[in-house]
């Protein structure tokens, strides 16, 4: 892109040469009325910039005089409803210039370099978001709800037999996958409903199948192969995200700061508060 925006560089001279010759009078009559209205070269060098980024090419001469056209449209009407207070009350308009203010601010925060005792801290204060969930890894054979118990009861024994089938053949068709790892309780509910997870996560892992658990499809019977509980990662698989996060913290604390001593700097009346 900005190969792009040095070759044109002579390109928008000659263009803002043509368009200042076509507005010359409109522009030398809005002058005289209310100040200058100026189309630099870094306008119009961010105005090629943005039209190739949407189009893929640079502006021909024609688009770059429509958007400068609009520019100057745009800043004489701008100028003329401030004139006129059309501004005043716009909850819109005090929406937007509250907005881009908030982004100068961002902008120009200047937050310092954590060392890493900062950056410990900061992971000892919020050990809460670095601790993963708790996790269960398992294998299911589903049973639709035309089973009865006696076949349940059935198939359960001849898991636990001394030389079992392959699991994968026993059961019924499931949609879903017949065996998951590390699957954190939240998904397990998204997947098999609360009240699978809740008595999933209630199990302990074991060799033997287990069961059965209901969920809202049918019936499991369930190896649960492995549990955890859910443990805090340690600081060094986690340090980009602990930094991100720290500047992610800094930088709203220093625009909350430089937001309230611009507030600081009014008077605030609250009518029927005094």
């Amino acid at each position: 892109m900005r190969q792009l925006l040095r070759e044109p560089l002579v390109h928008f001279i000659v263009v803002a040469l043509l368009v200042f010759a076509g507005h010359a009078a409109w522009t030398s009559h809005v002058a005289a009325r209310n100040g200058t209205i100026t189309v630099t070269q870094e306008d119009m060098q961010r105005m090629a910039a943005l039209y190739a980024s949407e189009s893929g090419a640079l502006p021909s001469q024609a688009d770059m005089a429509a958007m400068v056209s609009d520019k100057i449209r745009d800043e004489a009407l701008s100028r003329e409803a401030r004139r006129l207070g059309l501004d005043a009350g716009d909850t819109i308009i005090e929406r937007r210039l509250a907005q881009k203010m908030s982004f100068m601010v961002s902008d120009l925060a200047d937050t310092p370099e954590p060392d890493e005792t900062t950056l410990r801290a900061w992971y000892d204060a919020h050990t809460d978001a670095y601790t993963a969930p708790p996790s269960v890894t398992f294998e299911h054979v589903f049973l639709s709800t035309d089973r009865t118990d006696a076949d349940t009861t059935t198939l359960l024994n001849t898991l636990n037999a001394a030389s079992p089938p392959d699991w994968r053949t026993l059961g019924d068709p499931f949609i879903l996958q017949r065996a998951y790892g590390d699957l954190p309780f939240r998904e397990t509910v998204r997947l098999f409903g609360t009240d699978f997870a809740t008595a999933l996560f209630a199990l302990d892992a074991s060799d033997a199948w287990q069961g059965p658990v209901r969920s809202a499809l049918g019936l499991h019977l369930v190896h649960l192969v492995a549990k955890d509980e859910g443990s805090l990662r340690r600081f060094e698989e986690v340090r980009s995200r602990v930094e991100a996060d720290w500047r992610d913290d800094a930088l709203r604390t220093a625009n909350e700061t430089a937001i309230a001593n611009i507030i600081k700097r009014y008077r605030v009346r609250i009518e029927g508060a005094e």
